[in-house]
């Protein structure tokens, strides 16, 4: 079992984040729908064999295995949710090689230099209803 700790456990940050100012503003063409990630608890699933493609390469034959986390729209500090509905649901996966690749981040917290390391996990927008 991988261990996952955010989201985004497919970065590994080697640089030093520089506080955007005052947390405010996503840079320009950034979705603004903030999501929280709750770890899930789920029923039996089957593994699926899929075919994937990214920036970082293409992949044939990615094992998408047990849903590990479920992402909801979320309120940061007061501000809007643009899109209720769609959540995320992320599935652990194996057969993705690592990138090994430099990027920048800039978001509202600042920005960061990546090395876009092990891939994790494979997010799918979901919808959601409590029981």
């Amino acid at each position: 079992m991988k261990t996952t700790t955010t989201l985004l456990g497919i970065a590994i940050a080697t640089g030093l984040a520089v506080p955007a100012q005052a947390q405010g503003r996503n840079p320009p063409g950034v979705n603004p729908t903030h999501y929280q990630c709750y770890k899930v608890d789920p029923s039996a699933t089957a593994p699926v064999t899929v075919s994937l493609k990214d920036q970082f390469g293409s992949f044939a034959g990615v094992r998408v295995l047990r849903p590990i986390l479920l992402c909801a729209p979320t309120v940061k500090n007061g501000g809007p949710i643009s899109d209720r509905t769609t959540h995320y649901l992320c599935y652990d996966d194996e057969g993705v090689r690592p990138p090994l690749k430099r990027a920048l981040i800039a978001n509202q917290f600042g920005r960061i230099t990546v090395t876009v390391a092990t891939p994790t996990m494979l997010c799918v927008p979901s919808l959601k209803r409590l029981l």
